[in-house]
């Protein structure tokens, strides 16, 4: 098996498993609010004076926040580009909802790796291949 076989493998089985979606699979709808998004790719630009700024991948500015654990929130939200999201009221509730989807994520990551190390024991590309399997998901850990 080759790297790119390994790498195709691994997101045929993550996607046939099925992807959490973030945010329905780590929120309840309980003390919530909609917030309404460009449709495009999002990212996370840098801190300036306290505020964590939202881009579009175009660099145009979206959103200013206080909280960089909201802009990563919002982000996530974002994977599947919808028009509408919801979003905690609670601090507490974003700040739990975003630490157990990087959670989630982390172990995807694990799991790519000792998958990786077994096939390849001698390879050193498993960081790389596991970005391209997280690029090819549309998948962002900040």
């Amino acid at each position: 098996m080759t790297e790119k076989e390994f790498i195709s493998g691994r997101i045929k089985k993550i996607e046939k498993g099925g992807i959490k979606k973030f945010p329905e699979n780590f929120i309840t709808d309980s003390g919530t609010e909609e917030i309404e998004l460009p449709g495009k790719a999002l990212v996370i630009g840098e801190e300036f004076f306290g505020s964590h700024e939202i881009l579009t991948v175009d660099g145009n500015s979206f959103l200013q926040l206080q909280s960089h654990t909201k802009a990563k929130y919002i982000v996530y939200s974002n994977r599947l580009k919808p028009k509408v999201i919801r979003i905690p009221v609670s601090e507490s509730d974003i700040r739990t909802a975003v630490s157990n989807y990087e959670n989630y994520l982390d172990d995807l990551l694990k799991e790519i790796k000792l998958d990786y190390e077994k096939l390849f024991p001698e390879g050193k590309n498993s960081i790389l291949s596991a970005n391209e399997i997280f690029k090819v998901l549309n998948l962002t850990r900040y």
